[in-house]
């Protein structure tokens, strides 16, 4: 760990009770992040996880910085689930209503909410997520993205895209996942585009200055005259 040195001496000093016979001196040192830092030694990152962004060669920032989306999901048109027309991709804002598990005969598991954005209630479902219904509660506030659907009559999204925001915020909602276009990475098992934007999102500000344009100055000076 050379982000740390532990120094030990036997004995007591003015500074320790007389029952004191060994003092530990941690020093800490803070090296600011850059892109070799090992994705390794950021906080969160257990050592599962690490190797699954092992299996992507995600080892590093710069590496996690540099893995491109494949795609862009198109979520940047908001409207109303009144307004919306069967089969359009949109971004609704709304509140929950209900949520719970159903689990079905051949061991799956439907995470069902009932959503309304104030003009008509929409049915969400998701599959194999039992753990949302510890990060939605009823009564939080989100915004989705998907495709609009009717199943059995009712309007429904499937496994829409999902964020909570405050109503009341003054400068808007900062999306990350719903009302833009959203990247869509590269994964692996239980490694989502989620999971990957946030990072990306957390870390980009820190190493921002340690990026280098490839494109000479003079083009870029003409590209933004």
């Amino acid at each position: 760990m050379d982000n740390f040195i532990s120094y030990c001496r036997i004995g007591h000093t003015d500074f320790f009770t007389a029952a004191s016979s060994y003092c530990f001196v941690i020093v800490v040192f803070l090296r600011k992040m850059d892109l070799k830092t090992a994705i390794s030694s950021l906080s969160g990152i257990s050592s599962l996880l690490n190797f699954k962004l092992s299996r992507l060669n995600l080892n590093t920032v710069g590496d996690l910085i540099y893995h491109f989306p494949f795609r862009y999901d198109d979520f940047s048109q908001s409207t109303t689930v009144r307004d919306a027309q069967i089969g359009q991709v949109v971004t609704l804002q709304g509140e929950i209503w209900s949520i719970a598990n159903i689990y079905t005969r051949y061991g799956k598991v439907l995470t069902q909410a009932i959503f309304n954005d104030g003009t008509s209630p929409l049915q969400l479902t998701w599959f194999n997520q039992f753990w949302l219904t510890k990060q939605i509660q009823v009564g939080d506030r989100l915004q989705i993205s998907g495709k609009l659907t009717k199943y059995k009559s009712k309007l429904s999204m499937m496994a829409p895209q999902w964020e909570k925001y405050l109503p009341t915020s003054d400068v808007g909602i900062q999306s990350l996942h719903t009302g833009r276009l959203v990247p869509v990475y590269p994964e692996t098992a239980n490694l989502t585009s989620k999971w990957i934007r946030t990072k990306i999102a957390s870390l980009l500000p820190k190493v921002l200055d340690k990026i280098v344009d490839p494109l000479p100055e003079k083009i870029r000076d003409d590209m933004l005259n």
